[in-house]
């Protein structure tokens, strides 16, 4: 996932020039960004004419009209939550011992979590076939294995290899289980409505990341509370609200 790479590559460019220079780096590459862009895409007239305010509103009555898209968007909050509790705080983890890893090496760690992301294909298929419901239990339960993996790595006092790997396991199981989680819920929510799939991904993809935001927010109070097992704990917490969905669904 875009994260976990850019997680993996702000620790490689922090490592080498210093901290700042990862933002700096990222307002210039943003500023190109949109060079480009103004000069190279074409005007585009829709033929629906709606004032900003219109389409704004219009948001709030697709959430209430469609709710596949609610439970999908809430679901997707809960597991990114996760994602983000453990993402968040598993450098700080990753620094102590017994792992005692560096900016380089633990920049290398988010790029074996980051594998997870290819098994996106096999949940697009499974959509198509119509297993979207058990592929999505499997993609909650998934995370919460995860995350319980991952409690087990943290707690080793000694040794380095067997729970780096344990550690990294866990990366990769949650990365499936949060990838897997939104390719289901794209495929579902980009059904409803054709005419309006921009606002429908538009509310999808901002409630999630309201979910992303939280689970950061959580991660660094859970840490100073009680340190690596109540990071995986709450981010447990919110698998298994995801799951919970699942059930009533």
């Amino acid at each position: 996932m875009e994260p976990v790479s850019t997680t993996a590559l702000a620790s490689l460019i922090a490592d080498a020039f210093g901290w700042r220079a990862f933002y700096a780096l990222s307002a210039t590459a943003l500023a190109l960004l949109a060079i480009l862009l103004g000069l190279t895409l074409t005007r585009r007239r829709p033929l629906a004419h709606a004032s900003y305010a219109a389409l704004i509103a219009s948001l709030f009555e697709l959430l209430r009209q469609e709710p596949v898209l609610r439970r999908r968007a809430f679901t997707a909050s809960l597991v990114m939550a996760a994602f983000s509790v453990f993402w968040t705080a598993v450098a700080l983890r990753l620094a102590a011992p017994p792992f005692d890893l560096g900016q380089k090496g633990i920049a290398l760690f988010a790029l074996a979590g980051a594998g997870g992301a290819a098994v996106t294909p096999l949940f697009g298929r499974a959509g198509d076939r119509g297993w979207t419901r058990p592929a999505t239990i499997f993609c909650h339960l998934g995370v919460v294995a995860a995350l319980g993996l991952a409690t087990w790595a943290g707690t080793a006092t000694s040794g380095l290899w067997w729970p780096l790997v344990l550690m990294g396991v866990s990366a990769v199981l949650l990365d499936i289980g949060v990838t897997g989680d939104q390719t289901l819920g794209r495929r579902a929510v980009n059904l409803l409505q054709p005419k309006a799939r921009g606002r429908l991904n538009g509310l999808f993809v901002g409630i999630f990341f309201i979910g992303g935001a939280v689970g950061s927010l959580l991660a660094g109070m859970a840490w100073a509370w009680g340190g690596w097992n109540a990071v995986c704990a709450a981010g447990a917490v919110f698998g298994m609200a995801a799951l919970v969905v699942d059930w009533v669904e």
